[in-house]
């Protein structure tokens, strides 16, 4: 009885240290497809969906030069996202990390890997993050717990775009006190309501990618 359950306990060890080895290899490869990611520029439009913004859609262009270096140039507003979905993803996977294959789920009808992602380092920014990688190594959804300034979680859309690059983004997040996430920085202020309310309510921000051009 003592030899089965000590086969069981290594047979069970050695199935969770190959699973964290698997998840943890593909999370590598995914930042490898992240860094050779060439320069690029596309059109974009974002809508905002916050209780305190006021403002319409606004339309501009975007040029990536790294995942630490991108440009917004947005007409009429001087909106840019702080800390692009790229950066985030790069900013965690850079450093060692524990990574868990949990169950696979579907995202927008297709099967989904999902690996959890958690930093080594107690001192970083990002506690915890959550990726959805379909089979095409596109990352479909991904969450993101920041250690002050909240949560937030993107669903990624394609449409035969180069080096995978998504169509559309829309990413969703806590507001509390007319606090605005981490994800966000800019000229915000003027489109601000002067009603302030202390409750927590969702924000949305919907990004369109098209228009790509390769440098």
């Amino acid at each position: 009885m003592r030899l089965f359950l000590y086969i069981l306990f290594f047979c069970t060890a050695f199935s969770v240290s190959a699973q964290s080895s698997d998840a943890k290899n593909r999370m590598l490869e995914l930042l490898n497809q992240l860094l050779s990611t060439p320069k690029y520029e596309c059109d974009i439009t974002i809508k905002i969906d916050v209780k305190f913004i006021n403002m319409k859609e606004r339309t501009g262009k975007m040029m990536y030069h790294s995942p630490e270096k991108i440009d917004y140039k947005i007409k009429g507003f001087a909106f840019l996202p702080k800390n692009e979905l790229t950066s985030s993803s790069t900013k965690l996977l850079s450093n060692d990390f524990v990574a868990i294959g949990l169950e696979d789920q579907p995202i927008n009808n297709q099967p989904c890997a999902v690996i959890k992602v958690i930093p080594i380092d107690i001192e970083s920014t990002i506690v915890a993050g959550q990726f959805w990688i379909n089979n095409n190594n596109e990352v479909c959804k991904m969450t993101f717990v920041t250690k002050d300034k909240g949560s937030y979680t993107a669903n990624l859309f394609y449409n035969n775009n180069p080096f995978k690059l998504p169509s559309k983004a829309i990413v969703t997040f806590d507001v509390k006190d007319q606090k605005l996430p981490a994800l966000l920085t800019g000229d915000l202020e003027g489109y601000s309501s002067k009603d302030a309310f202390n409750e927590v309510s969702k924000g949305k921000i919907e990004i369109n990618y098209f228009n790509y051009t390769i440098n």
